[in-house]
């Protein structure tokens, strides 16, 4: 993780490129990229959901159950297929965010955060289904499907990888622009932070 640590990526040109003299014109360019998704995680999520009927909450049900181990509550499974997005929010940044020195540039970036779950309805497949399920009872398994998702996403470490692209993409622009080293000056906690509501 990245608590306490100073960290450093730099490369080298053989010939200046195109210089910035200041910190307000730097922290412009980056801000220009905008919300920078940096990582994406895809995973297909299976989950299920099961609850009683007329029949399996009646005698015969519990009879059946007991007797012949066989259940006659309604089943629903279904799978998703989703992607969430992560990355860094540049506009964030301002000259604060930034120092320079010479032909080094010290920044700090913003926390990662998650962009984006994207679900569409038509990214879940009902796999197995039986007995009567209401609109409301679906929905509400799809938003179990969304939170497992950014919860295997979290487990992956997608925020580390979205940290780790935002360096090289601010890596790229500004060795572009002339500088021969860039440091990243991240004294925060570990990147695990409480997500966005599902869009």
């Amino acid at each position: 993780m990245l608590a306490g640590l100073f960290l450093i990526r730099s490369r080298h040109r053989t010939e200046r490129g195109l210089s910035i003299d200041d910190t307000p014109v730097i922290a412009t360019r980056i801000r220009a990229l905008g919300e920078l998704t940096t990582a994406c995680f895809y995973d297909e999520i299976i989950i299920s959901d099961t609850k009683e009927n007329a029949l399996s909450s009646s005698q015969l049900g519990s009879l059946a159950k007991e007797k012949l181990g066989k259940d006659l509550d309604d089943h629903l499974v279904i799978i998703a297929r989703g992607t969430v997005r992560a990355g860094i929010d540049l506009r964030r940044m301002d000259d604060h965010n930034i120092r320079v020195a010479g032909d080094t540039v010290v920044v700090r970036l913003p926390y990662p955060q998650y962009l984006d779950i994207i679900l569409n309805p038509s990214d879940f497949e009902v796999f197995a289904e039986s007995g009567r399920w209401t609109q409301r009872q679906f929905s509400r398994l799809q938003e179990s499907a969304r939170r497992r998702l950014l919860m295997e996403a979290d487990d992956a470490g997608l925020l580390q990888k979205a940290y780790d692209g935002a360096m090289d993409a601010i890596v790229d622009l500004l060795t572009a622009c002339g500088y021969t080293y860039i440091r990243f000056d991240h004294p925060g906690s570990q990147l695990r932070m409480p997500s966005p509501q599902p869009r």
